[in-house]
């Protein structure tokens, strides 16, 4: 989730920085895009009918990214736009052609441009910029009736329409009549309405169902053309509105077969009138009586559409507002503003939509109700906000100790926190109603649900609240706030306090932006705590130093903000002060160690610790203060998120001295009392049990590892021992043990060596880490199936260099035979975990401790055993994981100088290291090199997995085969070569071949000699190991080299060609491995080269074609001796086919090429 919140924050910099130059290309782009090439000296030449997609889409990335920006884009638009309305109205003053297209045509290419634009600007701005001239209202609503005649061509997309409709909206507000530019009607035609008027009015309707945006300008259009004053005195409002609603009627029924679009066009409409009528005249009272009745048809399909909803929202409203407006003047609408109720029946509705399950509906009421308040009169102004008021009390009952959301309705309380701030925005709210308001906004600024599953439910609630609280500082005095009594307030925040309420609201701001789970939240909380910082300058405590520690972009991450920020704020007011405080009281809560998911309680554990600053008194507080809802824990992930608490306060403890203080103000148990160890043992106990419920997840048991380790080291400066209870530990250690999480598997080191020193401190027997009592149980826990018992054995590597003075005695001696045993074990998680044991065993070993010969022999063979782990299973390849744990135990030991007396057993482990800097899998291959650049002579940089995949990585590794070394080195290297060179990806391929054959290029024929001699004993090796998974990599990495022509080099030495043949054929005998087969003639095929044994390598080839079984082995056989021989008689035969049908010919080929 952080992450996730600091890339929003990179991509909104990066869009800053990009912006010139993007605006830069815009400029450039478009005239190429709009115009051919001027051919006469003028600024550009006649525009463009077609334009290639690629430029359009060109064009069209480059404004995309300002969505996230959009006023970086006003500097350039009065050099965008023009020139775009100026290429269009120069392409619509040319007739249409009818040439079939093979692009796109201008028209659509600079609609799309336009309504790119619109999208990222708001097509309030871009309009303004479009040509309003009379003279072009007859040429665009040709092309506007042209694309409603065009099916299926590019004219015919949306965004053509929709722009072609906000430009005939733009041209109604025309300033003369549309009769005196409106073509004249036929003799005999006495209609009223000119003909341009038909048409525009025929376009708009026809849109008005369209299922796009074209349908939200196809309303304005109609609103504009109606409202317009020549079209008053017409009538035309009045006749056609009734007529929309003729057309909606017979499509209301839920069982209707008609798009839902075609009801909302004319809701659309209606809106738009209501809100431009400023009375009847435009038949406002029938729209409303109509579109209420519709509101209340509950199984009209309207009923359960939330555009339907927010429409009506908008309708109602509108003309409230209108009556309200022209009460003062006698008219239909004033009278039933006093008869009918209207006023009374839009609240109503206005609040029961505040609860609406979809949010724009809830947006629009709670708006709606914000600006009505504005034209009641103030007493019924407070009516209304009372009742929002009262509305936030119906679901939420109050305990003694703090809010209750359970029973809740989060959407209806997002509804009425909006309203308030929405209120709060416009001033709508008397100054004594702020009591009231306040409680609620900081009750929804802490209001949060969970589902069943976990997820949150209220960051809408939340966010609204910030708005409120940031609108209340803007727009309310500071006495006006300070005349409110924040003992009012039901929050823990203001109980014992003497506080204003302008610091308690700030208080509760700066826990909203320390620990709210949402980036958006925390941020919103921050930009609000300096609104009222700023405007009401010496209210808040360290105001100014406040804004500037929690500053929009620092709480942008939940981690820095929970502890950073946190800590930081709370030593604003000092240790216990009202910051402190608040914080402790929040980071105990849901936002703090109560959150459901890991890294927030791990963060807000953090963040409880690093309040403790340097003081004695408040690691103290805070102590106590964790301990008590840790001994009344009711849920797994709050004792998880306690436990970590109290784990870092111990830490802490210890880090800076504060145990000897302890100890310093009352010998006897102090530190025992303080944290009332034996309460929280026994509770942890009971609850955890055997550790194997379902609910005790792995970080919950990792927990409590840690929590007892830090305890028994802060135990370990307690005076009097005889107090301290070692049997729940050791219960809780026990139960551990068992596990086999990796999580618990990092907590387990610290813990074993921190009760051992405890234990020995006490002069107590070990019982449960004891040598043999612990090699006891992990030997019977490796023999089963099962994985359980793991930490036990982690335990065990870490004590056993502890048990004595190093890695010698019967301790030591127990645990080492029992991990190095673990190597051998049937589960492969088992051997990775007997390596990682030992690795610990190694790490704990002191450089001046004494080391048996024979326990170092026994660790380093094992982990031998571990880096040649290549077993493979249905996950792949398994022993990959044993491999890497190996690498990690090898560098240990190489740190030691005292496991490195015996130098057989270091070069063992050194040519393990060696072979697998060659390893094919990246990972494995990566930290083999970490290994041998960092204690070997390897010069290569290990920055990344692509470091290690370079053929000059490879180079520089197969350096040694080039000098003279030990036989051993140079035969890892080679054995290594086998895997990255011999079957692997296409790239390490390329790299490993190619630095192969440049390092055995450039060395002298004798030191090819002893090379290609340690590789073909390396093949016999494997050929009597029956390396199977082996054996084909070699062949391949054999046939290749024999491609490349380099062991033919040797071809008059006195190489041992007949061996190498000789273990090349018991490779392949009875093999059903058609791939190996396969690589072994392309061997052949090479070896033919070799005069010395050129006789024998074609008797095997015509032996493989005469009684090989597989088609396809016999037809490579078949090509290998064409290539070798070039026998003419092998071409033209078909070798899939059986033996008997080629028989003449492999007669007659034997006879040439054997017999002879």
């Amino acid at each position: 989730m952080d992450g996730m919140e600091g890339l929003e924050d990179e991509d909104d910099l990066r869009l800053v920085q990009a912006s010139a130059g993007l605006l830069n290309d815009l400029q450039e782009s478009l005239p190429k895009l709009l115009w051919k090439p001027s051919k006469s000296g003028t600024r550009h030449g006649p525009v463009h009918r077609q334009v290639k997609r690629r430029d359009l889409d060109h064009v069209i990335n480059l404004i995309e990214p300002f969505q996230g920006d959009p006023q970086l884009l006003d500097t350039k638009l009065k050099f965008i736009l023009p020139p775009i309305v100026e290429a269009y109205l120069q392409y619509i003053s040319q007739p249409l052609s009818s040439r079939p297209l093979e692009h796109v045509d201008l028209q659509t290419a600079v609609c799309k441009i336009l309504y790119v634009l619109c999208k990222v600007r708001g097509y309030k701005v871009i309009v303004g910029f479009l040509n309003n001239e009379p003279r072009y209202l007859e040429p665009v609503l040709d092309r506007m009736e042209a694309s409603l005649a065009a099916k299926g061509d590019q004219s015919s997309e949306w965004q053509v329409q929709y722009i072609l409709l906000l430009w005939l909206s733009h041209l109604m507000l025309t300033p003369f009549d549309l009769a005196s530019i409106s073509p004249a009607r036929p003799p005999g035609d006495a209609a009223p309405i000119p003909i341009l008027v038909e048409r525009i009015q025929e376009a708009g309707v026809k849109l008005l169902s369209s299922s796009t945006k074209a349908q939200d300008a196809a309303a304005t259009l109609l609103v504009r053309l109606v409202t317009r004053p020549d079209m008053l005195k017409l009538g035309l409002c009045t006749s056609l509105s009734p007529k929309l609603l003729r057309d909606m009627s017979p499509k209301l029924s839920s069982d209707s077969t008609n798009n839902i679009y075609e009801l909302l066009g004319p809701l659309r409409f209606y809106a738009g009138i209501a809100m431009a009528s400023a009375d009847n005249r435009l038949g406002v009272v029938d729209i409303y009586k109509n579109c209420w009745k519709l509101s209340e048809e509950s199984d009209s399909r309207l009923a359960n559409n939330a555009v339907a909803k927010k429409l009506f929202v908008k309708i109602f409203r509108n003309t409230a507002i209108t009556a309200l407006r022209a009460a003062s003047v006698q008219s239909k609408l004033t009278s039933m503003l006093e008869t009918s109720g209207l006023i009374e029946d839009v609240i109503d509705y206005l609040l029961r939509s505040l609860g609406d399950r979809d949010t724009p509906v809830r947006y629009a009421a709670a708006k709606a109700l914000s600006r009505l308040v504005l034209e009641l009169e103030p007493a019924l102004g407070h009516e209304i906000i009372q009742a929002v008021l009262d509305m936030f009390k119906e679901d939420t009952p109050r305990d003694a100790e703090a809010l209750n959301f359970t029973t809740a309705n989060a959407l209806k309380w997002h509804g009425l926190t909006l309203t308030l701030a929405h209120m709060l925005f416009k001033r709508s709210a008397a100054p004594e109603q702020l009591p009231d308001i306040v409680n609620a906004l900081v009750s929804a600024l802490q209001f949060e649900q969970r589902t069943a599953t976990g997820s949150s439910v209220g960051t809408n609630v939340r966010d609204a609240a910030n708005f409120g609280l940031w609108a209340l500082s803007r727009r309310y005095t500071t006495n006006e706030l300070l005349s409110v009594d924040a003992t009012f307030l039901q929050t823990a925040l203001t109980k014992g306090e003497d506080h204003s309420i302008i610091q308690v609201l700030a208080t509760n701001l700066v826990l909203s932006a320390c620990l709210d789970p949402v980036g958006n939240i925390r941020r919103g909380s921050s930009a609000a705590l300096q609104e009222l910082v700023g405007r009401h300058p010496n209210q808040v405590s360290e105001g100014i130093a406040l804004v500037q520690v929690v500053d929009y972009q620092a709480v942008g991450l939940r981690r820095r903000a929970m502890v950073d920020v946190a800590s930081h704020a709370a030593a604003l007011s000092g240790d216990q002060g009202s910051y402190w405080t608040a914080l402790v009281d929040g980071l105990l809560g849901w936002r703090g160690v109560g959150s459901p998911d890991v890294p927030s309680r791990e963060a807000a554990a953090g963040g409880i610790a690093a309040l403790s600053h340097s003081s004695f008194e408040a690691i103290t507080t805070l102590i106590k203060t964790v301990k008590t809802p840790l001994l009344r824990w009711q849920k797994a992930e709050e004792l998880h998120g306690l436990t970590l608490s109290l784990t870092y306060l111990l830490l802490n403890t210890e880090r800076r001295g504060f145990t000897k203080k302890v100890m310093e103000r009352g010998e006897v148990g102090a530190l025992l009392s303080m944290v009332d160890v034996y309460n929280i043992l026994f509770l942890i106990a009971k609850g955890t049990k055997t550790f194997t419920a379902r609910s005790i997840r792995s970080e919950l048991s990792s927990a409590i590892a840690r929590f007892l380790a830090a305890l028994c080291t802060s135990l370990m400066g307690v005076g009097e021992l005889a107090d301290i209870p070692i049997p729940h530990i050791d219960l809780l250690t026990e139960r551990l043990f068992t596990r086999y999480e990796d999580t618990i598997q990092q907590a387990i080191p610290d813990l074993a060596v921190a009760l051992l020193n405890l234990k020995r401190r006490m002069e107590i027997h070990l019982t449960c880490i004891a040598s043999k009592a612990l090699s006891k149980q992990v030997a019977i826990d490796s023999s089963k199936s099962t994985f359980n018992g793991a930490c036990g054995a982690v335990a065990l590597g870490a004590l056993a260099a502890r048990y004595g003075d190093g890695l010698n005695g019967e301790g030591a001696e127990a645990a080492v035979w029992t991990l190095a045993a673990l190597t051998d074990a049937m589960n492969v998680d088992w051997r990775v975990v007997g390596i990682k044991a030992l690795r610990l065993a190694v790490e704990a070993t002191a450089e001046d401790a004494a080391v048996d010969e024979e326990l170092a022999g026994k660790l380093m063979n094992a982990v031998h055993r571990g880096m040649n782990d290549y077993t493979i299973d249905e996950r792949g390849d398994v022993g990959s994981l044993v491999r890497l744990q190996a690498i990690a135990c090898t560098s240990a030991i190489f740190a030691k100088l005292a496991l490195l007396e015996q130098q057989e057993l270091y070069e063992l482990l050194q040519a393990d290291i060696y072979r697998l800097c060659f390893e094919k899998l990246d990972r494995v291959r990566f930290e083999a090199a970490q290994c041998c650049s960092y204690h070997f002579d390897l010069e290569v940089k290990t920055g990344d997995v692509a470091s290690v995949s370079s053929e000059e990585y490879f180079i520089r590794c197969l350096e040694p085969l080039t000098r003279e070394e030990p036989e051993w080195k140079h035969r890892a290297l080679l054995e290594g070569c086998i895997s990255c060179a011999g079957i692997s990806s296409e790239s390490l391929l390329q790299a490993s071949r190619a630095a192969l054959v440049h390092t055995l290029g450039a060395v002298p024929t004798a030191q090819l000699t002893t090379l290609l001699a340690i590789f073909a004993v390396v093949l016999k090796t494997l050929l009597l190991d029956n390396s199977t998974n082996t054996m084909h990599p070699a062949l391949e990495l054999l046939s290749f080299l024999l491609d490349m022509q380099i062991p033919q080099c040797l071809t008059n030495t006195d190489f041992k060609w007949r061996n190498l043949l000789s273990t090349i054929q018991k490779s392949h005998h009875k093999s059903n491995d058609i791939p190996k087969i396969l690589a072994a003639v392309h061997v052949y095929r090479g070896m033919a080269d070799v005069p010395a044994v050129r006789a024998e390598v074609l008797k095997k080839l015509v032996s493989m074609l005469k009684t090989n079984p597989y088609p396809r082995v016999r037809l490579a056989v078949a090509e290998a001796l064409w290539v070798v021989t070039g026998e003419e008689g092998l071409r033209g035969r078909d070798w899939m086919k059986g033996v008997k049908e080629n028989g003449d010919v492999l007669r007659e080929l034997e006879g040439r090429l054997v017999g002879g």
